[in-house]
């Protein structure tokens, strides 16, 4: 693929659907890489148990940035990373919004990294953690100082005084180191608004969005004021909200934030594989289409909060691929869990806890592994495959369901401009035989030549309305309209 570096001003409005809704062509159309930044740089916990240093910076010195270019990604999406609380440190303590956090670097380092990422044509997002803060944030610490007669007092849910004088906030869901913001206030707003722009300006770093922590918390008129704030600073922004239940066109639409994270789909992308039970993975697909067709969500197997999919796996070996080509090649933005495309394990419940998925990884020394190099290059070649056609890279393009049962399933995406794409899936340990009603489903009657780019460019013919497909066990097969 050519690399494009990335202006430090993009289009107008990015080229979004004709309403200014949805995001910008180059999240659209990206395929995006995530890392929990923390974890990943060997420093999550207490920052007390940890020096100052700019270990950001393993991101382009241990050869990361290279790693994901060469994966074909074009948006890295980093975890929190501003300056974290003093007693938790994991990040979503946010103790100052316009400070990087001291064991990751200042500043100046993330810009150094951005502008990394913007001379490979890789875009930046970064996590904002805007539902509630840590404990050591200016605000919530003169209010547990001074009570109701803090002039914060109103920035927070619930605080209450205390009877031998200051005051006390309760922490969300419980969390007793993460008071929650009252974003009604519009003191709390603006302090938020100025966060959202200055990260994304020359003088902050940069940046090219936002993924929200638990945005689904926040009320939408909220979610509305921040789009218009990030828009005016940088028109080709992409918003993208963490939404783990309800109703995604809730916060996703016109005027609100531009895409979210598809959890109603991310457990049929391994269970069905597990169970070999494709009817459940169709009928998520069929699920995503109906509630939320006219969104583009962003799919993913696994994140921080969640088992690593090789863990989850029954079979990884064998259904690594599977999994990942569907969320890959299906309809909706494809995320990238770092490690994942390593073979890297860990789930929770051990010695760890939740470290366990978000470990720091030698690069160097994980690439010496031959299995680790096999799925990095079965991740690379679908990616490739997916940005090389229309039909896959768009996100907004169509996907048809053609035929399925509990081991096969097939669907088409098709693009606006008619552009076509087959793919199907084995996900059983025999060879099977599918037949596909593409003239029915797609227009693509007898004679309609497809070619098959993982297989050297061989051609198939529809007949009789029909792809006859046979295929390899625990495989699959994609098929272009030449």
């Amino acid at each position: 693929m050519q690399v494009v570096p990335v202006s430090a001003s993009g289009p107008e409005q990015g080229d979004r659907k004709h309403d200014g809704s949805g995001p910008p062509r180059w999240f659209r159309e990206g395929v995006v890489y995530s890392i929990q930044t923390l974890g990943f740089c060997g420093c999550e916990g207490p920052p007390g148990q940890f020096s100052e240093g700019t270990r950001l910076l393993k991101l382009i010195n241990e050869g990361w940035v290279e790693h994901f270019a060469r994966l074909g990604c074009t948006v890295l999406y980093l975890g929190p990373l501003m300056r974290a609380s003093h007693d938790l440190g994991h990040g979503y303590d946010t103790a100052d919004y316009f400070q990087l956090d001291p064991r990751l670097g200042t500043v100046e380092t993330l810009r150094t990294v951005v502008d990394a990422c913007h001379g490979l044509g890789i875009r930046v997002i970064v996590d904002g953690v805007f539902n509630h803060t840590g404990r050591d944030h200016f605000a919530a610490q003169d209010v547990v100082r001074n009570g109701r007669q803090s002039q914060y007092w109103d920035w927070y849910r619930g605080a209450r005084d205390l009877p031998g004088g200051g005051g006390e906030i309760p922490g969300w869901e419980g969390h007793a180191g993460l008071p929650q913001l009252n974003h009604q206030n519009p003191d709390v707003r603006a302090h938020i608004m100025d966060c959202g722009r200055f990260w994304m300006s020359p003088e902050g770093a940069n940046i090219d969005g936002w993924r929200l922590d638990v945005a689904h918390e926040v009320a939408p008129d909220f979610w509305r004021e921040f789009n218009q704030a990030c828009r005016g600073a940088k028109p080709d922004c992409a918003l993208l909200g963490e939404l783990m239940h309800g109703d995604y066109n809730t916060h996703v639409g016109p005027g609100l934030l531009d895409s979210g994270t598809n959890y109603q789909l991310s457990k049929a992308l391994w269970s069905s594989l597990n169970d070999h039970n494709y009817w459940e993975l169709a009928h998520s697909y069929g699920r995503d289409k109906d509630m939320y067709g006219n969104l583009t969500m962003l799919n993913f197997l696994g994140n921080h909060d969640q088992m690593r999919i090789h863990s989850r796996l029954n079979d990884p070996n064998a259904h690594y691929p599977l999994a990942v080509a569907s969320m890959i090649l299906g309809r909706g933005v494809p995320c990238l869990y770092y490690g994942d495309e390593l073979g890297e394990q860990g789930k929770p419940g051990g010695p760890e806890g939740d470290l366990a998925m978000r470990r720091e990884i030698d690069l160097r020394a994980a690439l010496s592994d031959q299995s680790a190099k096999n799925f990095a290059k079965i991740t690379a070649d679908l990616v490739a495959l997916r940005r090389s056609h229309e039909a896959l890279r768009d996100a907004d393009a169509d996907q048809v369901p053609l035929a399925h049962t509990n081991e096969t399933m097939s669907f088409a995406r098709v693009a606006h401009s008619g552009a076509a794409a087959v793919v199907a899936f084995n996900n059983s340990d025999q060879s099977q035989r599918m037949t596909l009603p593409v003239g029915e489903k797609i227009g693509a009657h007898d004679g309609v030549e497809f070619e098959e780019p993982l297989a050297d460019g061989q051609r198939l013919h529809v007949s009789g309305g029909q792809l006859h497909v046979e295929l390899p066990p625990n495989g699959l097969r994609v098929f272009l309209r030449a």
